[in-house]
């Protein structure tokens, strides 16, 4: 390799670099999941659950009154 030079007439390339990334693409539907084996009503359970965790705390809904 040439060593660098102030006078060079065409400037020099930058060289890319390449390295492989640790992703991998799995497309949708090829794999089986663990939702797929639940039904509706686990699905429906599961997302209840879940918003209900999101809620701030005065968001609650109260059955007897204080």
């Amino acid at each position: 390799m040439a060593e660098y030079s102030a006078t060079r007439r065409t400037p020099r390339k930058h060289k890319r670099v390449v390295m492989k990334g640790t992703e991998s693409f799995d497309a949708d539907g090829v794999k089986l999941e663990p939702s797929d084996m639940q039904t509706a009503q686990q699905r429906q359970a599961d997302d209840d659950r879940r918003i209900l965790g999101e809620l701030p705390p005065h968001w609650a809904v109260f059955n007897e009154r204080r």
